[in-house]
């Protein structure tokens, strides 16, 4: 990890040292909008899931994952010059789980024919959640390569995060309770490398809410 930001410091200073990168990238330019849409993984919200696993184990429960979409990004930028550009990213990512307990049934009143696999291991659902988180993030990228019909940039964006949960039980005469919450959330793509014409495939590499990891495609107009 020391390496990569070694590495990526240089080539920032060298962007800066030299205005031949500046020149030829504006050269290059021919369009001054674009529009993104990308998938991402290892994001923000991810790690915070897994804080929330965490301290559901502390408690002495255990969560059974059901499903988890995203982080799903939609970004608008506007190039202010053939290096800079300002806009703002979207994000969306969902996970839904089941909180599981240890108990420790007795062998007589088992019923083979019926029970869950989780309950035959010694766990039984007591309840679920679900939670969203929605972000929006205004940002700004710098296209420091820029040659036909290739180009690498970083990208740096912070903003707020939405989060509502839903939590319920097992017991259909428990309502389902709901929590809403905002924080400050952030995105910074040291690296990110695109290729083709004016739709172009990208890849992304650093740490925030869209991702660690992100791969998507993009529109220049």
């Amino acid at each position: 990890m020391k390496k990569f930001f070694i590495i990526s410091s240089a080539m920032l200073a060298t962007l800066f040292a030299t205005n031949s990168y500046a020149q030829v990238a504006g050269k290059d330019i021919k369009t001054y909008n674009e529009v993104s849409v990308s998938y991402g993984t290892l994001s923000n919200s991810e790690w915070m899931e897994v804080i929330q696993e965490v301290v559901t184990v502390m408690f002495g429960g255990e969560t059974k994952n059901n499903s988890a979409f995203g982080p799903v990004s939609v970004e608008y930028f506007r190039r202010l010059t053939p290096v800079v550009a300002v806009g703002a990213v979207g994000s969306f990512s969902t996970f839904k789980d089941d909180i599981m307990q240890h108990t420790s049934p007795s062998s007589s009143t088992i019923d083979y024919m019926t029970i869950s696999s989780a309950e035959e291991s010694g766990m039984k659902k007591v309840g679920d959640y679900t939670r969203a988180y929605i972000s929006f993030m205004p940002a700004a990228k710098f296209n420091w390569l820029r040659i036909n019909h290739f180009g690498m940039y970083s990208k740096v964006a912070a903003g707020i995060t939405y989060i509502h949960t839903n939590l319920g039980d097992v017991d259909p005469t428990v309502a389902k309770e709901k929590d809403k919450n905002v924080m400050f959330n952030y995105q910074a793509s040291l690296i990110g490398i695109e290729a083709g014409n004016r739709l172009r495939g990208f890849a992304e590499f650093g740490m925030g809410e869209q991702g660690a990891i992100l791969i998507g495609i993009r529109y220049n107009f």
